[in-house]
């Protein structure tokens, strides 16, 4: 159990100066029972969480939900004698309250969409002041031997909630996958271990909607000169998203397919290296590459870099969404995107030595530029479709709204060429370019009690200009200012 307490931020504006509270007077409580039985075939247990919140403030109320509570009963049992085949179970409900605003933004949330015009079997209700909902999934699985097998079903309710004390990003699905493999855990012609496995998914919405589905393969393996290969691929048939629109109709998701790809030499070596890859073509065209190579020129000291590129062509990013009563095939909304080019080159680099058993240095360094060009914009045609009315043709036009420095702020569109439906857009157009690194200096004084010495350095820069200029980017991150933070942590340890 914890309670945090009530904070105030200190805020400015152009009538001055004022607090107000950011946080309110808050409990979270946690507990977890299980037992265990018949030797330890056979297990129950219990967990329940709850949330609650001091919402004297009413400026507070809208912005949290005034408690939230989870139960949930999990188990397994063992089939057989050899305890290879095991069913793993589980189910759990939630109910979250609060004012009717905050209830129906709730609703309205990333995780609920319950405001999908064409979605048939949630609505918003604005008069609510709880939600709930449930959960569940099964599983049978094969604990041991070569043959590997895994299969399970579950569900979520469109009303499950559990953010309030936990981690949840989806809703309203019911999935199932099976799974089965191989693995040759004794040293053979060409491998001294390797495993092989091909599974198939499926998952539904509770409208009926086929919203994911597939089939995937993966093979790992370690050959015998100690080298390592991994693969995978994947395949998908077309299926519908609830999610692209952000609230909005139904989207079709293309079909695709996924090859990934790593190879790295044998690691007890003092040269080690490797690389990774992978291409596909999920609504759009991806491809990265990575290599790496770690050094080691003497046992307590290795240095490692691991560099890696990535290119991204995504034909369907959302962009923004306008009220308009004429775009009747869309509901009265027009639900904007554009194709995205981004590139991104990132690294690592990484030096350890140790110099003593009790005395190790660890300095660690990662930068990472990233741009991204909005283009062809474009609006959904239909529901539950990938076609799209790209602005400029048709009688459409599109056009950039430019500061005095000549850089584009955003775009007015005028989608039908009338003059009585425009709207704008913004410019989404983006170079990031970041460095960050930290050196950690741990010094074990006495068995069990140890300091550390560490830094930590941040630094990062944006511009609103999609084009990858990589020079241009480093030469921004070098004059950009940087957070330094140092810290010490002493341990003692008082021995019984």
């Amino acid at each position: 159990s914890a309670l945090t307490n009530r904070e105030e931020a200190r805020l400015q504006d152009p009538g001055g100066r004022f607090t107000a509270a950011v946080e309110p007077l808050s409990s979270y409580s946690v507990v977890r029972a299980q037992r265990e039985f018949g030797q330890g075939r056979r297990s129950l247990g219990l967990i329940a969480t709850g949330t609650v919140r001091a919402l004297d403030d009413a400026t507070l109320r809208p912005q949290f939900n005034r408690d939230a509570f989870s139960v949930g009963v999990d188990g397994w049992t063992f089939l057989d004698v050899k305890k290879k085949w095991v069913v793993t179970g589980l189910v759990a409900g939630t109910r979250v309250s609060g004012t009717t605003e905050r209830i129906t933004a709730l609703q309205q949330s990333a995780q609920h969409y319950f405001q999908r015009p064409d979605a048939g079997h949630v609505s918003v209700d604005s008069n609510a002041t709880v939600l709930t909902g449930w959960m569940s999934r099964v599983a049978l699985n094969k604990q041991s031997g070569n043959w590997q097998f895994n299969a399970a079903l579950g569900s979520i309710s469109p009303g499950f909630d559990a953010n309030d004390l936990g981690f949840q990003f989806r809703t309203d699905v019911i999935n199932g996958h099976v799974v089965g493999g191989y693995a040759w855990t004794q040293p053979g012609k060409f491998f001294r271990r390797a495993n092989v496995n091909l599974a198939t998914f499926r998952s539904y919405d509770f409208d009926g909607n086929n919203t994911s589905a597939g089939l995937f393969s993966n093979f790992n393996s370690q050959l015998r000169n100690y080298y390592r290969v991994h693969l995978n691929a994947s395949w998908n048939p077309q299926t519908v998203n609830t999610r692209r629109t952000r609230g909005g109709p139904l989207t079709l998701n293309p079909p695709g397919h996924e090859i990934y790809g790593e190879f790295s030499s044998d690691d007890r070596r003092a040269v080690v290296f490797g690389l990774s890859g992978g291409t596909g073509n999920f609504s759009g065209v991806y491809w990265s590459l990575g290599p790496t190579i770690e050094w080691k020129p003497a046992t307590q000291v290795s240095l490692s870099f691991e560099p890696s590129v990535e290119w991204t062509q995504n034909r369907a990013q959302y962009v923004a969404t306008a009220d308009d009563p004429a775009a009747t095939a869309t509901f009265g909304r027009r639900y904007v995107f554009a194709d995205l080019a981004q590139t991104t080159v990132s690294g690592s680099f990484r030096i350890n030595w140790i110099f003593t058993p009790r005395l190790s240095l660890e300095l660690y360094a990662q930068p990472l530029i990233s741009s991204g060009n909005y283009r062809g914009y474009k609006e959904l045609a239909r529901p539950k479709s990938f076609d799209f009315n790209r602005y400029g043709q048709n009688g459409s036009s599109i056009t950039p709204v430019v500061d005095a420095n000549g850089v584009v702020q955003e775009y007015t569109v005028d989608p039908t060429g009338s003059g009585t439906s425009t709207f704008t857009v913004p410019n989404l157009d983006f170079s990031f370019a970041s460095l960050r690194g930290n050196a950690v200096l741990r010094w074990e004084y006495l068995t069990g009690s140890t300091l550390f010495l560490v830094w930590t350095q941040d630094r990062s820069d944006f511009e609103p200009n999609g084009d990858f200029r990589l020079g241009h980017s480093l030469r921004q991150l070098g004059q950009a200012h940087g957070n330094h933070i140092f810290a010490v942590k002493l341990s003692y340890w008082w021995h019984p």
